[in-house]
């Protein structure tokens, strides 16, 4: 069987135990090319992981002929131009979440990667993972009835780097980032909603920046509703006093609880009484995520997202901050 040979711009901290890894340890896969912004980074990083070649530029990346996809591990504003760069060098792409800053930047890599005939894929990895394929089994069992509602809360206090304007990390840089934490992060658990409960066709928010640490947003509040019907509802405060992480699905028959960003066992609570699935994450998040699109690339599976689902969650995320973009 064809074995999908992997290149990488950007070997940053996600590449390293979350990413990186993946690419050679997932079967008929391997890591053979890697390049970032710093040369002595991407030397470090091919060394330690056993990659072949260590590329001083991306344009020497894109014109290697033993590379045939590469995953773009770099912050947002580079998503777009790097993921067109990909396209039309004829390599198969796979990109960072968010896709881009904006659902209009999705749209534009969308029809490139059509138009030059390669694939696209966007890291919306938790679809892959374990335990949030087990909610998806209840779900389809029908276990708790038909699912009415989901609510979603994420609370944090600000990191000590995010206290100086100094030391703020590109996660809370506008040019960089395209918004903040929630962009970073609650997009993610907007996205398993779309797996879980079909598309997303309508989203409402309230955005703020009430900590006054950084210019992007730091409070987020929303609501939005699927094709099939269940609404959501969603608080995201990252200048609280704690950290709270939960997730609700409420249907007619039951409701399903668990912590979105820890792997804490899963509760299912039904008149049969309390059933809980220790699920741990696997060594490596994105691995289960890379094997599936290895799988499809070969022709042997399928992956569980698709680029309109990953456009998607940029949509909504551009429908919730609407307000606070216009006024910042």
């Amino acid at each position: 069987m064809k074995t999908v040979r992997w290149g990488m711009i950007g070997c940053g901290a996600v590449t390293e135990v979350k990413s990186g890894p993946g690419f050679y340890k997932a079967q008929h896969s391997s890591l053979v090319a890697v390049t970032s912004a710093d040369s002595k980074m991407t030397r470090s990083f091919a060394e330690r992981h056993g990659v072949a070649k260590a590329h001083d530029t991306t344009e020497a990346l894109l014109a290697d002929p033993d590379v045939d996809a590469v995953y773009i591990a770099t912050p947002p504003a580079f998503h777009k131009p790097l993921s067109l760069a990909v396209a039309r060098a004829g390599k198969h792409v796979y990109v960072e979440k968010p896709m881009a800053m904006r659902f209009s930047e999705c749209r534009e890599i969308i029809t490139e990667c059509e138009r030059n005939k390669v694939r696209l894929f966007v890291a919306f990895y938790r679809r892959a993972m374990p335990r949030f394929l087990q909610v998806k089994r209840w779900l389809d069992e029908g276990v708790i009835g038909d699912v009415r509602a989901v609510r979603a809360m994420q609370h944090q206090p600000p990191a000590p780097e995010d206290l100086s304007r100094e030391t703020l990390p590109w996660r809370l840089l506008p040019d960089v980032a395209g918004g903040g934490k929630f962009l970073d992060m609650g997009i993610h658990t907007l996205d398993i909603f779309d797996f879980w409960f079909g598309p997303l066709v309508e989203a409402h928010g309230i955005a703020a920046n009430l900590g006054r640490l950084y210019d992007v947003e730091d409070t987020v509040t929303a609501t939005w509703r699927h094709k099939g019907g269940v609404q959501g509802s969603g608080s995201w405060c990252y200048v609280a006093s704690d950290q709270q992480d939960q997730v609700e699905i409420i249907g007619s028959q039951g409701r399903i609880e668990m912590e979105f960003f820890s792997d804490r066992p899963l509760r299912l609570i039904t008149g049969k009484g309390l059933e809980e699935a220790d699920i741990p994450n696997p060594p490596h998040v994105q691995q289960p995520f890379i094997q599936s699109i290895v799988d499809e690339l070969t022709g042997t599976g399928r992956c569980p997202g698709d680029p309109e689902s990953a456009a998607r969650a940029s949509w909504v995320a551009d429908e919730i901050l609407a307000g606070f973009r216009g006024h910042s």
